[in-house]
């Protein structure tokens, strides 16, 4: 329960932090009505409410989950927070379809997931959120090795 409230209070932090900067943020070029801030303010808004909320809400609302801080758990984290680091370096160069494919298979693989299904889930993950940013929200991913 004391990891929980200490993990949110750090999210709500950096939240207020990141609302903070989104409220000065401007564009060179204003393509949307609203501008184009209005998306990461209110994203951080919610996840800044949020964690605020999980932080200070009384401990009777729910069951303390003791998640047992073994070395193996400390390794998935630190792999996990690797593989999102490795994305976050990829990203341009290998684009969006592979970057997200290769993600999408290191954290299944993390949670213990078998090698096929995590790929055809990667491989569909990766495909159908790339169709649904470029072509339905119009909004462009890098290509990478397929550019």
């Amino acid at each position: 329960m004391k990891s929980e409230r200490i993990l949110t209070g750090i999210i709500a932090v950096c939240g207020l932090f990141l609302l903070i900067y989104a409220c000065s943020f401007e564009a060179p070029i204003s393509y949307d009505p609203v501008g184009p801030k209005a998306f990461p303010i209110l994203l951080m808004g919610l996840i800044t409410a949020s964690a605020v909320y999980l932080t200070v809400r009384p401990a009777i609302m729910f069951e303390p989950v003791e998640l047992g801080w073994t070395k193996h758990l400390l390794g998935k984290l630190v792999l996990c927070v690797l593989a999102l680091t490795v994305y976050a370096v990829i990203f341009e160069g290998f684009g969006f379809i592979v970057a997200t494919l290769l993600m999408t298979i290191a954290v299944g693989k993390l949670f213990n997931g078998k090698t096929i299904p995590v790929a055809i889930t990667g491989l569909v993950l990766s495909v159908c959120t790339y169709y649904l940013f470029d072509r339905v929200l119009d909004v462009p991913l890098p290509l990478g090795f397929f550019g």
